[in-house]
């Protein structure tokens, strides 16, 4: 089950859409509760070692 706060890997397109690459993402919200549609926030990787850091997890 997902929940606000959580990390998570979205894919995110290219630019010519034919290809993508799973990002990470921070979950704000949950928008809709019939379908599984998120407000999320792209992250880079060096913040989730940060995180990783400073939180011991």
């Amino acid at each position: 089950m997902k929940r606000a706060g959580q990390i998570a890997l979205m894919p995110f397109p290219y630019t010519d859409l034919k290809s993508s690459k799973k990002r990470p993402v921070l979950l704000l919200r949950q928008l809709n509760d019939t379908w599984d549609d998120w407000l999320v926030c792209m992250i880079r990787l060096s913040y989730i070692r940060l995180i990783q850091a400073w939180t011991g997890c």
